[in-house]
């Protein structure tokens, strides 16, 4: 639940064909990651179609059916006019960008049991995170002077539930989303999402640490940072309200349903940083995923890709086991969590696989780099 216009597609051409190569003598150096990205001098590579049809991006299946809400196209249209609404939409390229983008249908596919007004939220809050994540975050430079300010600005939100005396991009939206949530929550309930979201923000501090040192952090580390960056666990955290009703406290806390959780936001994670990797290569300030740090621990980037998708697989595999263990004895809101999770899992998949264009070939090189955006803001 991550480069600029002024650069050709050459050097997007550069980068693939670089990582593609393997190791470089460089070690696990950033050294190495910096160079492949960067490296404007060579000019012996194909374009960037020949090298990427080289790249096999696998598909992940699920032993539990698709669903998807019938309100998915209203939802879709009421997240389109709350983005204009709050001024999410710099211009009409940008537009054009979240139509084929589809926050809403992402929505509709992961709670397709939700109310309209619940669903209506969350396909708010999509479009809006997903604006803020790339503009505070991932698609810009690793740090900035708004940075700090931006982020703090959103934990702010949670805290003093208010907006700021001078509000940044984005935060009269969030304010908006909160409201309308905690209408349809529980206190507590609220406050599992609001954590999520604190950690969100604080965690990217890490991710940004990460991106400014010589050398990424290891995959246990990463993992830890992925897992909280990526937004998954406030999504995961609200599932049960779309179906049974909350899951009580006792019941959500216990140790094997937060392994279940962690199994959901693996697979949800670790598959994104398949499916975005073309996209994440290109990024102007946030590029190591889990396939390009093993990629700088010296695998090519087809086997990290195959290696990422054997455990996302591993961890669907684990999450049916497990669910499927809890399941006969589980209260009904605790049942409806677990299938909430599935439907998590499953229905970010259909959507990469039938809805959005986020990671397309077509818009890579245009999508990747919001920095000029944010600078004529």
């Amino acid at each position: 639940m991550h480069t600029s216009t002024e650069a050709s597609s050459g050097h997007a051409t550069r980068t693939t064909h670089r990582f593609e190569q393997g190791p470089t003598g460089l070690g696990t150096s950033a050294a190495r990651i910096v160079e492949l990205r960067r490296a404007s001098d060579d000019t012996d590579t194909a374009s960037p179609a020949d090298n990427d049809a080289g790249l096999r991006i696998p598909r992940f299946t699920f032993p539990w059916p698709s669903a998807c809400n019938p309100a998915a196209e209203q939802a879709e249209q009421g997240a389109l006019a709350f983005a204009a609404r709050y001024g999410l939409i710099p211009n009409e390229e940008y537009y054009a960008r979240l139509v084929r983008t589809k926050y809403g249908w992402l929505a509709a596919r992961c709670y397709p049991d939700a109310n309209l007004d619940l669903l209506q939220i969350l396909a708010d809050y999509f479009m809006w995170f997903f604006i803020v994540d790339d503009m505070f975050v991932d698609r810009v430079e690793t740090v900035g002077e708004s940075t700090i300010p931006n982020l703090t600005a959103m934990i702010d939100v949670l805290d003093y539930r208010r907006p700021g005396s001078e509000p940044v991009f984005g935060e009269y939206a969030w304010v908006d989303i909160c409201t309308r949530l905690q209408l349809q929550l529980s206190t507590e309930h609220f406050q599992r999402f609001a954590h999520g979201m604190r950690m969100w923000a604080a965690t990217a501090g890490l991710q940004i640490l990460n991106h400014l040192r010589e050398s990424s952090v290891d995959i246990a580390q990463y993992e830890t940072i992925r897992r909280h960056t990526s937004g998954t666990n406030p999504c995961l955290d609200v599932a049960d309200a779309a179906k049974a009703g909350p899951v009580r406290p006792e019941e959500f806390n216990d140790p094997v349903a937060q392994r279940l959780r962690m199994h959901a936001n693996n697979v949800v994670c670790w598959s994104n940083d398949v499916q975005s990797l073309k996209m994440e290569m290109r990024q102007p300030g946030q590029y190591w995923n889990m396939v390009i740090v093993y990629v700088n621990k010296g695998l090519t980037l087809q086997q990290s890709v195959d290696l990422v998708a054997a455990r996302v697989r591993s961890e669907i595999a684990q999450f049916q086991e497990l669910g499927l263990g809890v399941e006969p004895l589980a209260s009904p809101q605790l049942n409806g969590w677990i299938d909430g999770l599935r439907h998590w899992m499953r229905g970010y998949q259909d959507w990469v696989e039938n809805d959005t264009q986020r990671y397309a070939d077509a818009y890579l090189d245009g999508d990747s780099d919001d920095r000029k955006i944010v600078a004529t803001r």
